[in-house]
């Protein structure tokens, strides 16, 4: 009984500096709107796809494009070679509205292994990925030395976030 009395006691406190000064703003701003946003996806009638597009932005939506391109190609154990964000910076101009996806979110959100430019794991990558305004490119690295020039190309731009 005292458990029950104790869990019941400690709830009324939590909501009672819930609805407190700088505590309860913090509420209205931050928890209360995340939900309210999200029952007014959900009961607009948003597939998933739709809402995790919303949700995760640009690095979901090229990473659905990457997945498939490899799925319609029937590729078998692709690693994906990403492009720096700096050289989207540096050298196209068009950061703010375009960049690579981070290898581990790009692993999360298709269950396929990228890496970048400086990885260790670069020599396993055999499919190499260019986005540009125009779409996603995905090209099939044929031989090591052409991974080699890519990374050469590359070398310049450094992988940042």
């Amino acid at each position: 009984m005292k458990g029950v009395i104790l869990t019941a006691v400690s709830i009324l406190c939590v909501f009672g500096i819930l609805n407190l000064g700088y505590y309860q703003d913090w509420f209205v701003a931050r928890p209360e709107t995340y939900w309210n946003e999200f029952q007014k996806q959900k009961d607009e009638g948003d597939d998933l796809v739709a809402r995790r597009t919303e949700r995760y932005g640009v690095a979901y939506t090229i990473s659905m494009k990457i997945m498939a391109a490899i799925q319609r190609k029937n590729l078998a154990h692709p690693v994906v070679l990403f492009e720096p964000n700096s050289y989207y910076r540096d050298s196209l101009h068009i950061y703010d509205k375009l960049r690579a996806p981070e290898p581990a979110v790009f692993y999360y959100y298709t269950g396929i292994e990228g890496v970048w430019t400086n990885s260790p794991n670069v020599a396993k990558a055999n499919f190499f990925v260019r986005i540009s305004k125009k779409g996603v490119m995905l090209d099939e690295i044929k031989s090591p030395q052409q991974l080699q020039q890519i990374l050469a190309f590359y070398k310049r731009y450094p992988p940042i976030l």
